[in-house]
């Protein structure tokens, strides 16, 4: 019994070759930038905005190795409603803090609730 295998043609979603991905990719990246203040200033998040766009940049640097284009068209089509759902206010505050989990405000407000008086009180005392 022998195994015949066969290349299967796909169709692309967006992008029929890498650079035009790597073209919808920029685009994403250049229009997520530039709304940053706005959506900042908009949803009255405490990030200042360049944590915020550095947190942009990781999130797109996460995904640097993908190298199937139709992967990278998904990639961007999330993307693009993403920055849709942030534009209209589909997306509550809440669901915005999920991309910045671990900024600096954040710590700091973890810091500043753990420097009670009896803390403070307790390291001088050392």
């Amino acid at each position: 019994m022998s195994r015949q295998v066969t290349n299967r043609i796909v169709r692309p979603i967006l992008s029929k070759t890498p650079e035009e991905a790597r073209k919808g990719v920029l685009a994403l990246y250049r229009d997520f930038y530039r709304e940053m203040p706005w959506t900042c200033r908009s949803h009255l998040l405490d990030t200042p905005i360049a944590v915020a766009r550095q947190k942009l940049k990781d999130e797109f640097l996460k995904n640097k190795d993908v190298t199937d284009v139709r992967i990278i068209d998904m990639h961007v089509v999330k993307g693009r409603m993403t920055l849709e759902e942030f534009h209209n206010f589909w997306a509550q505050n809440y669901n915005m803090y999920n991309y910045f989990d671990s900024t600096d405000t954040q710590k700091r407000k973890a810091t500043e609730k753990n420097n009670t008086f009896m803390d403070n009180f307790y390291k001088s005392s050392d």
